[in-house]
């Protein structure tokens, strides 16, 4: 999507001109589906529609509109009041498979008036021509540009860049570290610098999903909520690359799962690092962080509706369950689903002030066993065969005694991912680590994981 002019660049009659915008878009598409091209309402809807768009190109400004999920972007800026406003318009042009308008200084009245006869057209006539953005190129459209919905596009192999991917992974740690101290100062948290950080994180999953997947290996007892965050994000954004690479969806859940737990930022420090049981006043306010924190997101300007339902539905469960209570009962968006199996992994791998770390496969048994009730069970099977029974950094125990960190999974068999060997059966370390394929090789079988910290091993030092 083109941005046009930068958000912060728009001003308030710009802003407000948005509504004027969609009224004639909205009323001249309904005159071409009820009148042919030549009718009046026809032709000075489309001259009424042109006044304004005319205003923003002499002042300028690109028109370009983004539609998803029930809502309306202007460039990047978000529109919630026309969002509502316009809900039946915005669902009749995104049933029609077109995810963004954008009309160019220098478009031509006729161009103007063929988008129009497309967006007037009905969904099957949208698909017997093989989607909207191939009846725009056969209208001969340039200026005036109809998209589908639009993905994220995978970069060529060798292209990855790693030192960028562990760029983007400190700077969502720095942005939650940020964000932490702008909530507990009451003070509003902007949209702008959330946006980069999570276009940044989700570029790089889709890009190299296995080399962001061993960065959510880092870990910190001292700072917990910063690298969970990110971790979460990570690991969210895998998993729903799986589904889909929309980019609105991703965009969404990567916003989601980076600040699920804003709402834990308001809660007392003492209380969320209580290393024994809570009194009941104490957990009534942690189990309150989800609602806190989707109050706090509702405020930040510009954030994504779907990102605020995650920050509430996080904890929700599966089987309706959790918390907060759903009246009347509806299941978890699907994001939320996401946000919760990659939330509860990476906190039963993270040792916290209440809790130690749990070793990884004994992490993916009680994910299985939490399928169905808790967590979404085809999303489980899903992120189990991503991230293999062994995840990345996993330190293990091999079947003839040796030890190994594993460095990735294996597609074909969840079991047996490459490992990187380190020690041999007496516990004596290698020299040089030698890496190998288990799915290649029936020489030897994972018995179990182990815990770095008992055998004093800097994983790190193994895999980065």
């Amino acid at each position: 999507m083109s941005t046009g002019a930068e958000t912060s660049t728009y001003s308030a009659r710009q802003i407000g001109r948005v509504r004027d915008l969609l009224t004639r878009l909205h009323a001249v598409r309904r005159a071409a589906q009820f009148y042919p091209a030549v009718h009046p309402s026809v032709t000075e809807g489309i001259a009424e529609l042109r006044e304004v768009i005319d205003k923003f190109h002499s002042e300028g400004v690109e028109v370009s509109l983004a539609l998803c999920e029930g809502e309306v972007l202007f460039g990047e800026q978000s529109m919630p009041q026309e969002s509502i406003l316009f809900d039946q318009l915005i669902r009749e042009i995104t049933a029609l498979g077109v995810g963004t308008i954008e009309i160019s200084r220098g478009y031509r009245p006729d161009e103007l008036e063929r988008a129009i006869a497309i967006l007037a057209s009905d969904v099957l006539d949208v698909e017997q021509h093989g989607g909207i953005e191939r009846m725009g190129a056969e209208a001969g459209l340039s200026y005036v540009r109809l998209g589908a919905v639009r993905a994220f596009e995978r970069l060529e192999e060798g292209e990855f860049d790693a030192e960028r991917a562990r760029e983007s992974y400190e700077g969502a740690v720095e942005l939650v570290r940020e964000i932490d101290d702008i909530v507990r100062r009451n003070r509003v948290v902007g949209s702008g610098r959330i946006k980069g950080v999570v276009r940044s994180l989700v570029d790089n999953v889709v890009s190299s999903r296995e080399t962001m997947l061993e960065l959510t290996g880092l870990k910190s007892h001292d700072e917990y909520t910063f690298y969970h965050s990110a971790n979460v994000a990570i690991l969210s954004l895998a998993l729903g690359s799986a589904i889909t690479d929309d980019y609105r969806f991703l965009s969404s859940l990567g916003t989601g799962a980076l600040l699920h737990d804003l709402g834990k930022m308001t809660v007392d420090l003492e209380i969320l690092n209580k290393p024994g049981a809570l009194t009941p006043a104490e957990w009534n306010e942690v189990r309150n962080h989800s609602v806190s924190g989707a109050r706090t997101a509702s405020r930040i300007r510009g954030l994504d509706k779907s990102a605020i339902v995650i920050i509430l539905e996080h904890h929700m469960r599966f089987d309706g369950s959790g918390y907060p209570a759903r009246t009347p009962r509806r299941p978890q968006h699907l994001a939320s689903r996401i946000v919760a199996v990659a939330d509860a992994y990476d906190a039963m791998t993270s040792r916290r002030s209440y809790s130690a770390a749990r070793v990884h496969d004994e992490a993916m048994e009680l994910l299985v066993r939490s399928a169905g009730t808790a967590l979404d069970p085809a999303l489980v099977r899903l992120f189990v065969t991503m991230m293999g029974v062994y995840p990345p950094r996993s330190v293990v125990r091999l079947s003839d005694g040796s030890t190994a960190i594993v460095l990735r999974p294996n597609a074909s068999d969840p079991l047996r991912p490459v490992i990187r060997m380190i020690a041999d059966a007496d516990g004596s370390m290698l020299s040089e680590p030698v890496e190998v394929d288990l799915g290649a090789s029936s020489g030897q079988d994972i018995v179990r994981c182990l815990d770095p910290a008992d055998l004093n091993i800097d994983v790190d030092g193994y895999v980065l």
